[in-house]
């Protein structure tokens, strides 16, 4: 691996000291080290233990972002991301977490107001994050979040300030390059952003999306909107809601329903600045009793915003995962392994968050898991997650995260607990 980052900084040497001001350019990296203990990650039974992890896992990236000058800017990012030392088979989960695997996990040309307007053009491999990832955030997730980037454009419309408008078109997945093979998955749309609008303040978020597989013959249309605030008493508010229409495949309809309720309140005036906090989400699950497919479609939500122990448990590997125990079509909506397939959940949470020691924080959260389609029983089980952060200097921070899912009556009486626990050490240069 190393070679390819000496590489990067051969390129960087041997560009013309005409070409560019040394001083607008950035290098800078990451070196992160995670000790991991999972048990039961796909089903919920003591004896089995192949779906037991205990590993450390790495991941290593190097950026170059160069401004060549007010308006034009280049960026490169490589890294390296593995679980253990050598990985396994070519046909195994962990192929693209092998030591050997170099990737480009951003690459893009951020251009500013484009023939002199106010239009801002971003284009390459990029990430993309919208609210709070509800809809749009983990882009390529599969394989365990070793990468998060869309390949495309996003073209922004700066109206003001505090108001955009983002044209997106992107190739989540790029399979046979033909055309003719029509094997492609697509997202487009357009996102408007308004923040801090006089009248009701606060920051305002609009979007139609489309999400297009062709391999499956998936034409899924979401429009949403998402309001939010942050007050100076401490109160903080987030709400979001979306809904699906299109084609869930080439004889059945889309119809489905999401949302997402955040209220927290933070404690000012207390020396440890404590936030309590509350939220509720809703992912429809399909009723067989209509022609219509009502199964929530995850878009690009699927990692980050619940948990990595939760995200495994609906992870695509179909009859593997102890999902498909009450919904065995839980994933064909998916047409690639290692998406986390979101639908039919229901979560109410409520937790905790606070610092300790000045620089210690910490966050505590319950959350109660239901379901409502397909089961016998709607109790899927009790979700509790535990993180610390200490940020031990400038560059270097240390944390821990643990995780337990007590599965309910919808997996049966004879279960087990799921547990997630890793620490970590993370250099940022």
């Amino acid at each position: 691996m190393k070679k390819y980052f000496f590489c990067l900084l051969i390129v960087l040497l041997a560009v013309p000291a005409s070409a560019i001001d040394i001083k607008d350019v950035e290098l800078g990296g990451q070196i992160r080290f995670r000790g991991y203990d999972i048990q039961n990650v796909w089903d919920f039974d003591d004896d089995t233990d192949t779906d037991n992890i205990s590993t450390f896992r790495h991941k290593t990236s190097l950026f170059l972002n160069v401004k060549a000058d007010e308006n034009i800017t280049g960026y490169i990012k490589l890294s390296n991301q593995n679980y253990g030392e050598s990985g396994a088979s070519a046909k195994d989960f962990y192929e693209d977490n092998r030591s050997n695997k170099i990737f480009v996990d951003n690459a893009y040309i951020d251009i500013h107001n484009l023939f002199h307007s106010n239009l801002d053009l971003k284009l390459g491999r990029q990430n993309l994050f919208y609210g709070s990832g509800f809809v749009i955030a983990d882009g390529q997730s599969q394989m365990a979040s070793t990468s998060v980037y869309f390949d495309g454009a996003r073209l922004r419309w700066n109206i003001s300030d505090a108001v955009t408008l983002d044209a997106l078109y992107f190739k989540d997945q790029e399979n046979t390059t033909n055309e003719a093979a029509e094997d492609d998955v697509t997202l487009t749309g357009v996102y408007f952003t308004s923040g801090k609008t006089p009248v009701i303040g606060g920051k305002q978020e609009l979007y139609i999306l489309n999400r297009n597989d062709e391999n499956l013959k998936k034409d899924i249309f979401l429009y949403g909107a998402r309001l939010s605030d942050k007050f100076k008493s401490g109160l903080d508010y987030s709400a979001e809601i979306g809904i699906q229409t299109g084609d869930f495949n080439a004889t059945t309809d889309q119809d489905a329903l999401g949302y997402k309720l955040d209220l927290g309140y933070t404690f000012n005036n207390v020396s440890i600045k404590p936030r309590f906090f509350i939220g509720y989400a809703s992912l429809s699950g399909n009723d067989p009793n209509t022609a219509d497919n009502e199964s929530w479609d995850v878009f690009y939500g699927g990692w980050p915003q619940f948990g990595d122990l939760l995200a495994w448990k609906f992870v695509n590997i179909g009859g593997g995962n102890n999902i498909s125990s009450y919904d065995p079509s839980y994933n064909s909506g998916s047409s690639y392994f290692g998406e986390a397939v979101f639908s039919n959940l229901h979560i109410a949470t409520a937790g905790i968050g606070t610092k300790l020691f000045e620089k210690i924080s910490v966050k505590a959260s319950y959350s109660m898991l239901t379901i409502d389609e397909t089961a016998a029983d709607d109790d899927f089980g009790d979700y509790y997650q535990v993180s610390v952060k200490y940020p031990y200097s400038k560059s270097l921070s240390f944390a821990a995260y643990a995780a337990m899912i007590d599965p309910g009556d919808a997996f049966g009486t004879d279960t087990d607990k799921a547990t997630e626990f890793f620490w970590e050490a993370s250099f940022n240069f």
